[in-house]
């Protein structure tokens, strides 16, 4: 960079560094409501499909504001793990193989046949992938993440949790804004919306966005930077009141990524005969140890997505209910290319006798997933002795992909042989080259009915009942042709096979609700959970695939006591929870024609069981705090091993950690209006730590795939005019430069692959905004 990083960088810690010496703050929304009598501001949520007061609302919520997103430069569900300490996210080699968790349960799996534990829902709509939400956050209101099986009033995808997603109603008045960021290791981004009435009761908003990155890693092979991207998109939405009683929302959007990353970057080598002789000396000039991030790929690695939906809801005020229906459609492509063999300068042996052999392998493959959702619900209004919320809901999915695997292998040479090794060379070597291409379609056809009632038994004291029927079909057919009759690295032979599965389940949920006081709510909740049948449907699929994955089944508790304290200067909420998932449906690393692979399987029973504490602080009118802890403990009760399975498993990781979760995390934001009593402007100090314990990322135990403890400290300052029109902010992301990964992946016993985030550096950025 040009100007002086290391003189920014000192003067922003400085800065930064007195404010959390005054203290650390949440900053104040100019979106959100205004605080009564100086209190913390109610904070309105929908997660019972209507609008409630969070404390009043008998569920473990967590709330982020879109504000704070934008302070904190978290644009995506990839880091909104670092605002939210129960979640956590895996990110995969290209978007379509993320997954998300909650209280330490998920689901990860590259099968296009099963489902995400954790839902994603955006203004109602339900994304039936993990994948499709990875784009950019666009002009969010709030993301509520509901902890633990939501069994009722969202069921599909959610034996796990929620992640609900409301963006932001355009306005009656014409106005909107403009803001661009640019963050070291070349970085910018530039967001901007317009909103307004169109007519009597017609008001519409557009936003859209650009963010390119550079990457933090590098490509020896060919100097090319790698874990960048580019992204853009829109966002439209159409308002139409034409009467009280009447609301039709009409939403629109289309997003573009491509990401030349993650990479597969290598960080441990073990010793072996193959590593010491061959792999290690491909690999230079890499330096091998656990922060490396660059890599050695003759082909880069590269993933596109294109996003793109339309949703229309209808509300339609009855008088003692409201009517709602919410009808989408939504459409996502994805593209993925990788190295297979992590060096750029295989084969340059002969097989050398390990399972792999010397051999250049890539991947290539793509995508296309539509899915089509109907929700029909009706919901009491005025405060009632019966309150209710009700409905019906159909979901279609179809996912088309294909995948190719290349792999070249030297199978001969006139070379001499040194060391054992014979090496090859072009003109005195015999290269074979062998393709596996697979093509298999996936469909899901899913129809439920719901309902919950709330018996308002007192002004105090209430029960909640709530019941789901659903029923899910799973269909697949794939062919995968080979052009080797045996097995060659990472590939079987030839292989074609078509059925289908259904079944038939019932959640719900039923608890109690008192109010100790006008300040302090107490509840207890019992919640039957149910995630459908699914498919193990991948490229390397075999006849021991073809079996049905069984529905995963929940049984879940949680207590738990929401407070207002001090004149409401303080909320504090807590929980404490136990949850027992039975036919866990997880991956199970494998070996597949000598490489390691993941199946995706029923792998018994798995538990989870903490305490979480949410808190919100208003300790001056510009001062605040918000923040929050969770201890959970989620581990393996019982493995089962599946059949024919090459990789010892079962007993050995009974009781053990399940992956991508960790014992111990917390935040806490911080934000201070510092009191100048400046006539031109304000200025705003925010703060931000992140801390996660010890994580273990493999179901297998493989000791070496875990990720030590660490916090993360942000900081940042803005300068705002007193109308709040133009601001100006400088964020320093990482201050104390902790390196960590989100994924460290076994392959085989000779090394490890990490992915490395954008977050696990320190860097600095300065973001300008003009609000209108």
């Amino acid at each position: 960079m040009t100007y002086s990083k290391a003189r920014l960088g000192a003067a922003l810690t400085g800065v930064l560094a007195v404010a959390l010496a005054g203290g650390t703050a949440h900053a104040q929304d100019a979106a959100a409501p205004e605080a009564q009598d100086g209190g913390v501001a109610d904070i309105i949520v929908t997660a019972q499909k209507r609008e409630q007061n969070l404390q009043d609302v008998p569920l473990a919520i967590s709330v982020v504001s879109g504000a704070q997103l934008e302070r904190g430069n978290v644009n995506s569900a990839e880091q909104l793990f670092q605002r939210v300490p129960t979640l956590t996210f895996r990110k995969g080699n290209t978007n379509k193989d993320s997954a998300l968790s909650i209280r330490g349960v998920g689901t990860i799996s590259f099968s296009s046949g099963v489902e995400p534990s954790v839902s994603t829902v955006i203004d109602g709509v339900v994304y039936a992938r993990t994948g499709q939400q990875t784009s950019d956050f666009l002009d969010v209101e709030r993301i509520e993440v509901l902890r633990g099986p939501q069994g009722s009033l969202f069921g599909k995808n959610a034996s796990a949790g929620v992640i609900n997603i409301v963006t932001r109603e355009p306005g009656d008045t014409l106005g909107g804004y403009i803001d661009a960021s640019y963050y070291e290791g070349n970085e910018f981004r530039v967001r901007g919306s317009v909103s307004g009435g169109l007519g009597t009761g017609i008001a519409a908003s557009l936003t859209g966005f650009y963010a390119k990155y550079d990457g933090n890693g590098r490509n020896v092979f060919n100097n090319r930077k790698v874990n960048g991207y580019e992204h853009w998109g829109v966002r439209g939405k159409l308002v139409f009141e034409p009467n009280d009683d009447l609301k039709i929302a009409i939403i629109g959007d289309y997003s573009k990524n491509s990401d030349n990353g993650y990479a597969d970057s290598i960080g441990t080598v073990f010793s072996s005969a193959f590593n010491n002789a061959v792999f290690i000396p491909s690999l230079a000039p890499l330096t091998l140890d656990g922060r490396n991030k660059n890599i050695d790929n003759d082909l880069d690695p590269y993933t596109r997505d294109k996003n793109s939906g339309i949703s229309a809801q209808i509300d339609l005020d009855l008088g003692a209910a409201t009517l709602t229906s919410i009808t989408a459609y939504r459409h996502w492509f994805n593209y993925q290319q990788r190295d297979g063999d992590f060096r750029s300068d295989a084969p340059r042996y002969v097989n050398t006798g390990t399972a792999s052999g010397d051999v250049l392998s890539h991947d290539r493959g793509d995508l296309s997933f539509d899915q089509f959702t109907q929700e029909l619900r009706i919901a009491s209004n005025s405060p009632q002795f019966l309150e209710y919320v009700a409905g019906v809901y159909f979901y279609k999915t179809k996912e088309v992909d294909f995948f190719n695997r290349t792999v070249t292998s030297c199978t001969a040479s006139t070379l001499p042989t040194a060391n054992g090794l014979t090496p090859c060379a072009a003109g005195s070597s015999t290269y074979v080259t062998n393709q596996g291409n697979a093509d298999f379609t996936t469909k899901l056809t899913s129809y439920s009915g719901f309902g919950q009632l709330t018996a308002n038994f007192t002004d105090a004291f209430r029960g909640i009942l709530g019941a789901r029927y659903t029923h899910d079909k799973v269909a697949y057919d794939f062919v995968r042709t080979s052009t080797s009759a045996a097995a060659f690295p990472g590939v079987n032979p030839g292989f074609a096979a078509a059925g289908s599965i259904s079944d038939n389940g019932w959640s719900g949920n039923a608890g109690l609700q008192y109010d100790l006081s006008d300040d302090v709510m107490a509840y207890g909740m019992y919640t039957r959970g149910y995630k459908g049948p699914a498919l193990n449907v991948f490229f390397n699929m075999r006849a021991q695939d073809t079996g049905r994955i069984n529905p995963e089944k929940s049984n879940a508790y949680e207590i738990g006591l929401k407070t207002r304290l001090f004149d409401r200067r303080l909320t504090l909420n807590l929980a404490a929870f136990y949850a027992k998932y039975d036919n866990y449906q997880a991956n199970f690393l494998d070996l597949v024609a000598g490489q390691v692979v993941t199946r995706l399987t029923n792998a018994g029973t798995v538990s989870t069981r903490g305490i979480e504490v949410d808190f919100n602080a208003q300790v001056t009118s510009d001062f605040s705090l918000n923040g929050g802890f969770n201890y959970t403990d989620a581990h393996i009760n019982t493995f089962n091993c599946p059949a024919g399975a090459a990789i010892a498993c079962a007993a050995a990781i009974n009781g053990k950690p399940l992956p991508f979760a960790p014992k111990y995390k917390g935040t806490v934001t911080a934000d201070w209006r510092l009191p100048l009593g400046l006539e031109a402007f304000d200025v705003d100090l925010n703060s931000s730590l992140v801390y996660q314990s010890r994580t273990q990322f493999d179901i297998n135990q493989n000791p070496n795939a875990f990720q030590n403890g660490y916090a993360i400290w942000d900081a940042g300052i803005t300068f705002r005019t007193k109308d709040e029109k133009y601001s100006i902010s400088l964020l320093a992301k990482n201050i104390t430069d902790k390196h960590f990964v989100i994924q460290r992946i076994p392959n085989g016993t000779s090394f490890m692959r990490q992915i490395t985030p954008r977050d696990a550096d320190r860097y600095f950025g300065i973001s300008g905004r003009v609000n209108f």
